[in-house]
């Protein structure tokens, strides 16, 4: 009985020891959250072009998020991408495309986090160019790191 015993707590440490590297390792128990609109956009667009505008409000924890602007298909451009502490509330997150900025054929996407009730604002841009017209998803993620 002792030797079964010995034979089933060995077992089950070498399982353990198995599945130890597949369990450790950064996890997030929150789920992304994206702010994002799909529209017709041209790969020559100008600042006399309308404005893009998509917002909502969100809750947020206080916490570490990793949050960042995108295009898909992808776009070639320069983006910021910003990762740190985000005071938890009430936002309104909103992201801007405009047309024609800096220059004719670029877009500037603008992304801002605003605490409702003031204080608190986040701010991330990212110009781009596109290869050519078509339908583009553009907005921005937020990825809580907790």
């Amino acid at each position: 009985m002792r030797s079964t015993f010995k034979k089933l707590c060995l077992v089950t440490t070498a399982v353990f020891m198995m599945l130890l590297p597949i369990t450790t390792g950064t996890a997030y128990a929150a789920e992304t959250a994206y702010n994002v609109k799909t529209q017709w956009l041209t790969a020559r667009p100008t600042s006399g072009m309308p404005l893009g505008l998509v917002s909502r409000q969100i809750e947020l924890r206080a916490g570490t998020y990793g949050w960042f602007t995108y295009v898909a298909p992808p776009a070639v451009g320069t983006c910021q991408n910003y990762t740190g502490p985000i005071i938890g509330g009430t936002y309104t997150w909103s992201d801007q495309l405009w047309p024609g900025a800096p220059s004719v054929g670029y877009y500037r996407h603008d992304a801002y986090l605003s605490l409702n009730g003031g204080g608190a604002a986040y701010k991330i841009s990212c110009t781009f160019q596109l290869r050519s017209d078509g339908d583009y998803t553009w907005g921005s993620a937020l990825d809580p790191h907790f």
